[in-house]
C-alpha cells in the first residue's frame, strides 16, 4: 500500500483541504476534507471516493454534516451512474469523470487516466458537482497537455466559458490553479 497526503489551500475565498490518497492492488481510495466559508455560511465537507487502478470513478460517498446534506454516487467506469438505490441517473450518461467544485483533485482523474503527448487536446464529458449545494449535470471539458519539464505539467483547461492553466506535479496532482487553489504540501 502506498498513501499520500495532499493539501490544498482556497485562493477564492477562505478554505483548505486535507486528502490522503491511498493505493492498493485493485483500487486507489482518496479521503478528504474540505473546509470553506462561502458568503457567511460555514462549511466542512468530507468525501471519499473508490477509484479503479485506472483512475477511473467507482464510487462517491459524500456528506457536509453541518448543512445536513449527502450524496452517494456509484460508477460503472464507462459512463453510467447510478444513485443510492442503484437507479441509472441517465442524463448523467456518457461522462466517464467527476469534477467536484470545491477540490483540484477531481481534475488528476483525468489527467492521470488518459495518456498525453504534449499539445494533446481532450475533450471530455464529465459530472461536474456543485458543493454546497450538490447539484450535479454533465458538462464538456476540455483538457490540453501544453508542456512537460522538470516533473511538472501544464495543461490548458476550459469548461464553458471559463479557461485557465493548470500546473500539475509528475503524479498529476494539481500544484497550481490560478486564483482558485494552490497546494501547500
Amino acid at each position: 500500500m502506498r498513501k499520500t497526503v495532499l493539501i490544498w489551500e482556497c485562493n477564492e475565498t477562505f478554505g483548505t483541504e486535507f486528502l490522503e490518497l491511498f493505493v492498493h492492488d485493485a483500487n486507489i481510495y482518496v479521503d478528504s476534507t474540505v473546509i470553506r466559508i462561502d458568503g457567511n455560511r460555514p462549511y466542512k465537507v468530507n468525501d471519499s471516493l473508490v477509484l479503479g487502478q485506472d483512475w477511473t470513478v467507482k464510487q462517491l460517498d459524500l456528506e457536509i454534516q453541518n448543512l445536513k446534506k449527502s450524496l452517494h454516487l456509484l460508477s460503472d467506469g464507462k459512463g453510467r451512474w447510478f444513485n443510492e438505490k442503484g437507479e441509472e441517473i441517465y442524463p448523467l450518461r456518457g461522462a466517464a469523470d467527476l469534477d467536484l467544485s470545491c477540490t483540484p483533485f477531481t481534475n488528476s482523474l483525468p489527467i492521470n487516466r488518459l495518456p498525453w503527448q504534449r499539445n494533446d487536446a481532450r475533450d471530455l464529458e464529465m459530472v461536474f458537482l456543485s458543493v454546497p449545494d450538490l447539484a450535479w449535470k454533465k458538462v464538456k471539458q476540455r483538457y490540453q497537455l501544453l508542456e512537460e519539464a522538470a516533473g511538472r505539467r501544464k495543461f490548458h483547461y476550459k469548461s464553458g466559458n471559463f479557461e485557465t492553466n493548470i500546473e500539475v506535479d509528475a503524479d498529476g496532482f494539481v500544484l497550481r490553479y490560478p486564483g482558485i487553489f494552490t497546494r501547500v504540501f
